[in-house]
């Protein structure tokens, strides 16, 4: 059972990062309440320190007084990772520096509160960047990212935020400060401990340096298209022809016609609303295969950007999708479904089945790329029946994910909103015993359970 934060407590943490980054005031720790997906939980007190040390002084406080700790960079979140109700949350966006860049052996070490935009913004000038890019790259942390095992639109061609990770220092749970790998291209000394933290959500320690891989600005020329289908069915043969013609674009995404109608009613974008959607980045000399691919898979239209600036255009008609459709309702549940490349247009047409059976609007957009899918379910919180609708809805698309040999998240986690669906898809794909030392891994790590404490592998 855990304590309580208590004034000899308070006393300790203003003495540690100072009375200037310690609040407990209402209004002060409002934006600490909610993640971007509004699943809500009040802390005790939030800190913001800007070195390790007071990560650590921090984290032992915790330890002995056994508050939970939650360690949080933008909040970002969306299933409830980065809240915590009556602990410590530990905001780590002081600790924003880029400490070095390595452009011989191709690296950066950083803190973990800098974002993944400012991130890409100071390695620019030096001909490096980063690769992942979350659609919430403009505030998320690296931290963040870290914890969460993120990925995003490049994800397709670069891999998620597991691929990049070269060594990170952690303070645990009992307050103790460790490194886990090597800022080298192969270390093969000890069990990969770097991994696991990456994805660990917060359940294992808290990141308070990390080394990443970083790589050239590439120099091919690209193009970058948004083309339009009348159906799902003709969307998923594009996928399958592109990817049997070992076709590997540098972006690959899909939105459905409720997410573009969000996005020109509320964010004044102004594309035709089609059935389906698809973002292709490729290169060049790639083009004329590819727009050969469209056209025998019967697109409606095949825009290419003109310039720049139109690109950009195009990508944050997927980057801001999110935004947008959150605005049609006052509630919403944000899915996370990871599947075989050739089961998504099957699995497409199944949500709209699913939204068609409850009587609710689940847009749909993602990663055509990797095959991972983010329906997104609305509803309305002031009625009760909508909300249970919601819930069946959820159940179901996960349920159906699991069945077709897919996980019930890529990208976002688990946190507190899919646990039983975590065990669910673990006990069917021979996964019993993986589960059982996936718990004793979170005991050894933190055997009092005060870091994010009822979430994730401990709630599964």
């Amino acid at each position: 059972m855990c304590g309580k934060l208590g004034e000899k407590h308070l006393k300790r943490l203003v003495e540690v990062v100072g009375e200037q980054n310690v609040f407990i005031q209402p209004k002060a720790i409002e934006d600490y309440t909610h993640d971007m997906a509004e699943y809500e939980a009040v802390p005790a007190v939030v800190v913001r320190p800007e070195r390790e040390e007071q990560v650590a002084e921090v984290v032992q406080l915790a330890s002995e007084a056994n508050i939970p700790v939650v360690a949080r960079g933008a909040g970002s979140s969306l299933t409830g990772a980065a809240i915590s109700q009556g602990g410590i949350v530990i905001d780590t966006r002081r600790m924003d520096k880029v400490v070095s860049i390595d452009t011989v052996n191709w690296y950066v070490d950083v803190q973990p509160g800098i974002s993944l935009e400012d991130l890409n913004r100071q390695l620019k000038p030096h001909g490096f960047f980063f690769p992942p890019d979350p659609a919430s790259s403009y505030i998320c942390t690296v931290g963040g990212a870290i914890a969460e095992g993120s990925g995003g639109l490049r994800c397709v061609k670069y891999g998620t935020m597991k691929d990049w990770v070269l060594a990170v220092r952690v303070v645990l749970a009992n307050g103790k400060v460790t490194k886990f790998g090597e800022a080298l291209s192969k270390n093969r000394a000890g069990y990969d401990l770097v991994h696991l933290m990456v994805g660990s959500e917060g359940t294992l320690g808290v990141v308070t340096e990390a080394w990443l891989k970083i790589i050239p600005i590439p120099s091919a020329k690209t193009k970058r298209f948004l083309v339009t289908f009348d159906d799902w069915q003709s969307t998923g043969e594009v996928i399958k022809k592109l990817r049997s013609s070992r076709i590997l674009p540098n972006l690959f995404e899909f939105l459905d016609r409720d997410n573009i109608h969000a996005l020109n009613e509320k964010l004044g974008m102004s594309y035709d609303e089609a059935e389906a959607t698809l973002l292709v980045d490729v290169d060049e000399k790639e083009v004329p295969l590819v727009e050969g691919i469209f056209r025998e898979c019967g697109a409606l239209k095949i825009m290419a950007a003109r310039d720049a600036e139109e690109e950009e255009a195009f990508y944050q008609a997927r980057s801001m999708a999110y935004l947008a459709v959150k605005s049609l309702a006052t509630g919403i549940q944000v899915e996370d479904v990871s599947l075989p490349i050739d089961k998504l247009g099957d699995y497409l047409k199944l949500v709209k089945r699913v939204a068609a059976k409850y009587g609710l609007q689940i847009p749909v957009n993602g990663h055509a790329g990797d095959g991972n899918v983010h329906p997104t379910i609305l509803f309305e919180k002031s009625d009760p029946k909508s909300r249970d609708s919601a819930n069946l809805a959820f159940e179901e698309i996960c349920r159906w994910a699991i069945s077709m040999g897919g996980s019930v998240t890529g990208e976002h986690g688990v946190g507190i909103q899919k646990p039983k669906f975590m065990r669910e898809q673990m006990l069917a794909h021979d996964g019993e015993e993986a589960l059982r030392l996936m718990k004793e891994v979170k005991n050894l790590f933190d055997p009092n359970s005060i870091m994010n404490p009822g979430k994730y592998v401990e709630a599964a």
